[in-house]
């Protein structure tokens, strides 16, 4: 089918964006620093549309933001569509925590699929532009020209014209009818919200359509932020997921040098029998801690067995890195629970803003792709948390046993050594003291021995002159007139005599 035959009246493009402003750590009513920052990319859009004055938006949005009754900014691109010129109308508004756009482009004239490209000039509505943080959906509409059987086909030349020089073009994934017309729904399959492609074609056949449409505007917008915001839960979900894992295979190393480390004391860890046969499709488990026991000393580590401080050092250093990695296993299993509880929440607002619709939809109608989301997606992310939840969680519980265990060890070696310490103290001790004993003895011996010396050499000399009289009894002992000889020899044995005495004493 040539371009010409695939053609749409009145033709249209609305941009539906969410940025979270709030969050759950801030305190009430204040914004996050980038809370602004959806608008600050909706102002660049300045430049591709042609439109100077967009520059200014963010000035000109009130601030707080009200929930409903914000005033439309609508511009005039220079830019015509087949002589008619481009519309450019700018909707504010805040839902609960969120800051959301509606920015919609539109021209009074029948124009060809191909020429939808001007309505996204250099890729410029497209979500790795404007980048908001929970995600958008666009939304192409027109009155189609030609048979209902061209839908499909008008429907994907409008895609391809509107993705035109880029390569972020989104794959067909479904199709319905609402209020009458047919509506088609367009995905790339990303999971992050900065990386979406989600994009819907309704093609007007009837004439409540655009009535109901109009009717309907602010819960089709709530329908699609509460949308994004289950979107951007699991994705958070599944990254605190991928952080936890890493985590948990960080700290299964842990345990396991842990248990090598415990069994090279008296106080061991032994393993528990297994319980059953583990899935194969489940990640590793962390190890087994079992029960403390009494084990061998194993004879790998003698370093360890001949340096039981550097052993005892080792468990004091784990004991010091693992709470904060615990802490943070903790933190993200908590936070998983969070973005499943919030999944929760934003399914049941969508399920309400989905009857809002279906009260004034017609009875030809279908819209199980806008069902489908809920019952099928939303359900399996549910599941899908959950069962992160099961794996992990029990390795949290592991590792908790393994800090009580680290310092139970701790505890009974620090007393081992606190008391072998205090032991080789008490020891040393009676050490000195009997030293300090015996060195007290000597100086007393010593002392009565000159001090009995002394007395002695004070005595008379009698003994002394009779042992030499009869050794020399032809000398004589007058000093000095006896000589030289006889004198030294009687001073050597008196005090020879002497010394003699005070060592016997």
């Amino acid at each position: 089918m040539n371009d010409s035959a695939l053609r749409l009246k009145n033709p249209s493009v609305t941009l539906y964006a969410f940025h979270l402003c709030q969050d759950l750590s801030q305190e009430l009513e204040k914004l996050r620093p980038d809370a602004d920052q959806l608008w600050q990319h909706c102002a660049n859009l300045s430049q591709p549309l042609g439109i100077p004055d967009l520059k200014s938006l963010p000035e000109k949005i009130p601030s707080p933001l009200s929930q409903t009754g914000n005033t439309p900014l609508t511009y005039t691109a220079p830019l015509q569509l087949a002589g008619s010129p481009l519309t450019v109308q700018v909707y504010p508004v805040k839902i609960h925590d969120t800051y959301a756009l509606d920015l919609t482009l539109s021209c009074q004239n029948t124009v060809a699929a191909s020429q939808f490209s001007h309505f996204n000039p250099q890729g410029c509505l497209l979500a790795s532009n404007i980048q908001a943080s929970l995600g958008q959906t666009l939304v192409l509409y027109g009155e189609a020209v030609g048979t209902p059987d061209e839908d499909r086909t008008l429907a994907d030349a409008c895609v391809d014209g509107f993705f035109q020089g880029t390569d972020q073009k989104p794959e067909f994934m479904a199709s319905g009818q609402l209020f009458g017309s047919p509506i088609f729904a367009y995905d790339n399959g990303k999971e992050k919200p900065k990386e979406q492609g989600h994009l819907l074609v309704w093609l007007n056949r009837h004439p409540e359509t655009l009535k109901l449409v109009e009717k309907t505007s602010l819960s089709f917008f709530n329908l699609l932020c509460c949308r994004s915001k289950i979107l951007f839960a699991y994705d958070q979900a599944r990254w605190c997921y991928r952080q936890t894992r890493g985590l948990y295979s960080q700290l299964e190393q842990e345990v396991k040098g842990f248990k090598e480390l415990a069994t090279e004391g008296e106080t061991g860890i032994t393993e528990r029998a297994p319980g059953g046969e583990q899935n194969s499709q489940s990640p590793p488990k962390l190890g087994d801690l079992g029960g403390l026991t009494k084990t061998k000393r194993s004879p790998i580590d003698t370093s360890i067995q001949q340096r039981p401080d550097t052993r005892l050092e080792q468990l004091k250093q784990k004991l010091t890195d693992m709470p904060s990695k615990t802490f943070d296993y903790a933190g993200y299993l908590r936070d998983m629970e969070d973005h499943k509880n919030a999944i929760a929440t934003n399914a049941h607002n969508y399920d309400y803003w989905l009857e809002k619709i279906r009260e004034h939809s017609l009875e030809d109608d279908s819209i199980k792709f806008l069902e489908d989301f809920l019952n099928q997606r939303t359900k399996r992310f549910q599941k899908q948390i959950q069962t992160d939840l099961n794996y992990l969680k029990p390795g949290q519980q592991l590792l908790d046993q393994m800090l009580g265990s680290i310092r139970g060890i701790v505890d009974i070696e620090q007393a081992e050594c606190d008391r072998a310490l205090e032991k080789a103290l008490r020891d040393k001790e009676k050490a000195d003291q009997a030293r300090e004993k015996n060195l007290e003895r000597w100086i007393a011996s010593v002392g009565i021995g000159l001090g009995v010396s002394g007395i002695s050499s004070q005595t008379d000399a009698k003994p002394v002159e009779s042992v030499i009289t009869q050794l020399y009894s032809k000398e004589s002992l007058d000093c000095p007139t006896a000589g030289v000889t006889p004198c030294l020899t009687y001073s050597v044995v008196f005090v020879l005599f002497h010394v003699g005495v005070g060592a016997f004493a």
